[in-house]
Parts: structure tokens; C-alpha cells; sequence
């Protein structure tokens, strides 16, 4: 008993007690943003509607209605065509598959709506005009509400929303603006940081107190600043930032515990991100201005890639990194947020095959310079991100299935070039063979064998032996997050991202414009798969790759690059940012002369036309 005490120190009660602490904090602050995000309904806006009359000929010759439906329009963006995939559908033989397009520019507050044919084989009529030859891509054609879009045997007709429906989509988002508050979660984590500096303390000891308290105090101050931004800005959806936010933390505590001489540099990096993340929201607002900077994003990529194969220096078997003075920074995690850009913003000539052949040509430049870099893992995310973007452009599932089969033909000649990437296929699921073990299999083996003492809880901060073994702090990660805080922390940690993930799912479904559902599933698809490729690739569930956990493995790029592909999914957020001003909107309407909401007019009472084809505002039928 004597030698117990003898044993003890206040720093094993800390220990012993704020282990369990972090991990209530943790669900606490993850399981509350993870339910808010499941919860949010994120509800389609109608825009406007359209009236599709589909005519036939009977025997005689006459021609009779065959079919009419009043089609809600919930898209910037509405293809027209007789295929099931289209937003808007008739059953009408005289119509191709993918006929024509229905845009609405947003650079209008009201919106203003335009009309191009894409290649149909019997081509377009607007009000009696012949806009587009057989089988050539039409001009971009102004619309006014009540213009009849005459395709094939059918006669589609823009109608507007009426003023109660407008006051509906307002009313709507505010409905489901109830979001988690930001206060109770912020003090929470606020909580888990102050607790994580003192734990370090005991653990990392005072040379580096001095940078942790810097950096975990910078990140609770641009915490706390960037939410109070938002709220003067009226924003309330705050769940995906909380979450960030908490994995930032973390990853302070890997870099504080495996390399605490970078801490601050790291710090500034989440900084940076966080700044980068908030004007890319900004400028995503802005669908035109998004689309035109893709020319930007292209240039830059490009030049990042050249130089990285010029000038890159190797690192970890792969020449990924570019030196200036004493920074370095990897170009392909740059590139990550152009391609995402580029592929999303190339869609002014939707399934138009020059704008997909462009970025087909974009992305083998792309997998091309990973190849020689030797940077296997990224390669892999870029790939899988180009089928995601593809598919969702085209829809055709055959053409992924030769996109596979020629990277497996790619892939197997990598293999044959590439030894090192060759024995790390040879090491997969053999690594506690007694031969490999202390030579390929030294990294996963020792990481496995270290999670395994973590336990639930961890053996707190700075107490784990795994960050002496070489990229724990990256790409092994996962490991470190098991040891030091547990199963539970860890396996929250791996559901944060997968909740993201499932919120840009579903907020795609009711994505104001292709751009953004695009730009959501690209960052989703990287977010999810890199995550895999760490988490699996450590624990030798799939191949080793060397890629870092978003938010958490140590690296400045990545950091700053993981904050910039949130704001992808931010812009797929179709819930009131601002709460809306509804009842004074509605007050100015109904002073102004219009209808109040309650006697709006439904779209098909607005317009008419006479004998003539004339647009003819009033009551009277058609």
C-alpha cells in the first residue's frame, strides 16, 4: 500500500479522471452536431413552373390533347427531355432524350430565364420561332414568363410562382432553420481545449507550454470570433464548423505530442483554412462569378503541377512537395479544390460533349502528374472523385465501366514500374508475418499493436508510444487517435466525416443548382474516400496508400485544403443561413398593391394566349 501511494501523482488522477471527461465532452459536442445535421430536411424551392401540353394525332388526322401536367421547376439548371433521368418529362416519341436545357441566371435577384437546345434531333420553337436547327446546339434563348417552348409534339410553357408561394419558400427555410445553438457546443469544446492544454502540460512537459498555449488559445479564440461573425451576419447553421473545429483539436494534440516544434505552424494553417473556407462561401453565393473563376483554378492547377514535377523535392517514396525557404507544401492537396472547382463550374453548356471532353482532358493531365510524382494515394481520391463528377454529368454507367477498366489497366502498369507501390500490395494482409513484420509490415503492425492498449478511453494525451514510429502523426494517424483517446473519441471522429458525407447526400437532393450538388459530392467523395484509404490502410484492412485523415493528420496543406472542401458542402446547404425577414416581406408586398398571400393567383390564372400565340395577362381561358 505504501509503495502505491509512493506511486501516485496528481498528474495519474488527472489522467485517470479526464479521460473519461473528454470522452462525455466529445459526445456531447459530436453527437449533438451529428443529430442536428441528420435532422436538417433541407426542402426544394420552387422556382417557377412549367406547363407541358403533349398533342397526337388522331385518325383523321386532327390533332387532339394527348396529356398535360404542371411541372414544378426546383432547379437553376432543368434538362427537357423524354428520358426518365430528365427534371422535366414527356412521353413524347418526337422528343430526344436530352432535348433542350431550362436555366435560370441568378444574377438577377428575381432570376431571369433562358432556354438552349441541346442537339435534339427535331429541334426547338419558342413562340413560333425556330430557335435551333436539326442536330446542332442552339443560342442561349431569353424567356419571359408565359413564352411556349415548342419541342417535338409538345408545347412547354414557363409560368411564374405565385406571391404565396414565395412567402411559402420563405416560410419553408425558416421552418427548418431550427438548428442546434452554437453557444452550449462551443463552451463545451472550449471546455475539452482548456482541459487538453493542461493534460499536454503533464505529458509534453514545460519546454513547449509557451507554443501549446498559443495555439490551443489562437484556436479558441478564432473559434469563438468566427461564430460571432456569423451570428452578426444572421447564420445559424453552425454543425459542420462545430465538427471541424472539434477535429482541429485533435489535431493540435497529435502535433503537440509527435512534433510540438511545428505546433504553431499548424495553428496558423487551421487559421488560414477557416479564412479560406469563409470567402469561398462568399464566392460560391455567386453562381456566375463561381463558373467564370474556373479559368483561374484551371491556370493555377496546372502551374502547381509543372512545378511540382520541376522543382518538387521526394518525401515518403514520392516527389509531392515544393520548397520555398523553410516551408514546404504539397501542390496535388492544392489541386484537390480546383478540380472540384472545375468540374462543378463547366456546367453553362450542360451535357454539351466539348465542355465534358475538356475536363476528361483536365483530369488525365491530372492523374498523369500524380503518376510521376509517384503519389499512389492521391491519384487513387482524384480518380474516384472523376468517376463521382462523371456520373453525375452524364448518368451513363457505361462509360464508368471503361473509365474503370482503364485505370485497372493504368493501375496494373504501375505496378510493374513502381516497385515500391508493387511491395506494398505484397505486404497487405501478411503484416504480422514473421518476415515482414520488422520490415514492410513495422508500421501497421506496431500501429495495431498500440490501438489495441488505447482501449475506450485512451491512455490520454502524450502518453502513447506510437508517435516515435515514422508518419504516426499522418498517415498513421488513426492510430494515435485510439491509443491517446480511445475507440470512442476515434470511431466519433471517423462518424463526423461520414455524417458530412450523408448531409451532402441529402442536401444534393434539393440542390438549387447542379453546380453545387457537384461541387458537394466532389468534396464529399474525397472527404469519405481518403478517410477510408487512412483508416483501412493503417489497420491493413486495404492497402497502405499514405494519405491523411481530414482535419486531423498533421500537414499544413491538408488542413488548409480539408476547411476549403467544407465550404463546397456548405454551399449544397439549402437552409436559411439568414432567418428571414418574412413577415416584413410580406407587409411590403401587400403595401406596394400586389395580392396578399392568401389571394395569390396560381401560376396557370397569371398568363394566357390569345388566337395569335400573344402573351395576354388575365383570367380569361386560353
Amino acid at each position: 500500500m505504501e509503495e502505491l501511494f509512493e506511486n501516485f501523482s496528481f498528474e495519474m488522477l488527472y489522467t485517470g479522471l479526464t479521460r473519461w471527461i473528454f470522452v462525455v465532452l466529445a459526445l456531447y459536442i459530436l453527437v449533438r452536431s451529428i443529430l442536428s445535421l441528420i435532422r436538417a430536411k433541407n426542402p426544394a424551392e420552387v422556382w417557377a413552373y412549367v406547363n407541358a401540353k403533349t398533342y397526337r394525332q388522331d385518325r383523321y388526322g386532327s390533332w387532339e390533347l394527348a396529356s398535360e401536367i404542371n411541372e414544378p421547376v426546383t432547379h437553376w439548371e432543368n434538362v427537357i427531355g423524354r428520358a426518365t433521368s430528365c427534371d422535366i418529362t414527356a412521353e413524347d416519341p418526337a422528343l430526344s432524350r436530352n432535348h433542350g436545357i431550362l436555366m435560370r441566371d441568378t444574377v438577377d435577384p428575381e432570376g431571369v430565364w433562358s432556354y438552349r437546345d441541346l442537339g435534339s434531333k427535331n429541334g426547338t420553337y419558342i413562340n413560333d420561332i425556330q430557335v435551333s436547327r436539326v442536330g446542332e446546339t442552339g443560342p442561349e434563348i431569353k424567356l419571359e414568363y408565359g413564352d411556349v417552348i415548342r419541342a417535338g409534339f409538345t408545347e412547354f410553357t414557363l409560368l411564374p410562382i405565385s406571391l404565396e408561394e414565395k412567402n411559402n419558400n420563405l416560410a419553408m427555410r425558416k421552418a427548418d432553420t431550427k438548428v442546434m445553438s452554437a453557444g452550449p457546443g462551443l463552451a463545451a469544446l472550449t471546455l475539452f481545449q482548456i482541459l487538453t492544454v493542461f493534460q499536454l502540460w503533464f505529458t509534453v512537459g514545460t519546454e513547449h507550454l509557451g507554443s501549446i498555449l498559443l495555439a490551443f488559445g489562437g484556436l479558441c479564440a478564432c473559434m469563438w470570433i468566427y461564430m460571432a461573425l456569423l451570428r452578426t451576419l444572421g447564420r445559424n447553421a453552425v454543425e459542420m464548423e462545430t465538427i471541424a473545429f472539434f477535429l482541429s483539436t485533435l489535431n493540435l494534440a497529435v502535433v503537440a505530442t509527435s512534433a510540438p516544434d511545428k505546433l504553431m505552424k499548424q495553428f496558423i494553417a487551421i487559421a488560414i483554412g477557416v479564412f479560406l473556407m469563409f470567402v469561398m462561401c462568399v464566392i460560391l453565393r455567386n453562381l456566375e462569378r463561381s463558373k467564370a473563376l474556373r479559368y483561374v483554378m484551371f491556370g493555377g492547377a496546372v502551374l502547381l503541377l509543372i512545378a511540382n514535377l520541376t522543382i518538387g523535392t521526394f518525401g515518403f517514396g514520392a516527389k509531392n512537395w515544393i520548397q520555398v525557404g523553410s516551408m514546404t507544401f504539397q501542390p496535388s492537396e492544392l489541386v484537390k479544390v480546383a478540380f472540384i472547382w472545375i468540374g462543378a463550374a463547366t456546367l453553362d453548356e450542360l451535357f454539351q460533349k466539348k465542355n465534358l471532353w475538356i475536363f476528361m482532358g483536365f483530369s488525365a493531365f491530372c492523374f498523369g502528374c500524380l503518376g510521376l510524382m509517384g503519389d499512389f494515394g492521391t491519384a487513387i481520391i482524384f480518380f474516384v472523385t472523376f468517376l463521382i463528377i462523371s456520373f453525375l454529368r452524364s448518368g451513363d454507367f457505361s462509360k464508368l465501366i471503361l473509365m474503370v477498366g482503364a485505370a485497372a489497366a493504368g493501375g496494373f502498369m504501375i505496378l510493374q514500374f513502381k516497385p515500391y507501390i508493387a511491395a506494398r500490395f505484397q505486404t497487405w494482409g501478411h503484416i504480422w508475418d514473421p518476415t515482414v513484420v520488422d520490415a514492410a509490415g513495422y508500421q501497421q503492425s506496431r500501429t495495431l499493436s498500440a490501438a489495441a492498449s488505447g482501449g475506450l478511453v485512451g491512455t490520454g494525451a502524450g502518453n502513447g508510444w506510437l508517435d516515435t514510429l515514422p508518419a504516426a502523426d499522418t498517415d498513421m494517424v488513426f492510430g494515435i487517435l485510439i491509443e491517446e483517446w480511445g475507440l470512442i473519441i476515434a470511431v466519433l471522429a471517423v462518424l463526423s466525416i461520414v455524417t458530412l458525407s450523408i448531409f451532402a447526400v441529402r442536401s444534393i437532393m434539393a440542390g438549387r443548382s447542379t453546380y453545387y450538388t457537384i461541387g458537394a459530392c466532389g468534396a464529399m467523395s474525397m472527404f469519405i474516400f481518403q478517410t477510408m484509404l487512412n483508416i483501412f490502410g493503417c489497420t491493413d484492412i486495404l492497402p497502405f496508400t499514405g494519405v491523411t485523415f481530414p482535419f486531423v493528420s498533421n500537414g499544413g496543406t491538408s488542413m488548409i485544403v480539408s476547411w476549403a472542401l467544407l465550404a463546397f458542402l456548405k454551399s449544397a446547404d439549402t437552409r436559411a443561413l439568414r432567418a428571414p425577414r418574412h413577415t416584413a416581406v410580406r407587409r411590403q408586398l401587400t403595401r406596394d398593391g400586389d395580392e396578399p398571400p392568401g389571394q395569390a393567383l396560381r401560376p396557370a390564372e397569371l398568363f394566357h394566349r390569345d388566337g395569335r400565340g400573344r402573351r395576354v395577362e388575365g383570367d380569361d381561358e386560353p
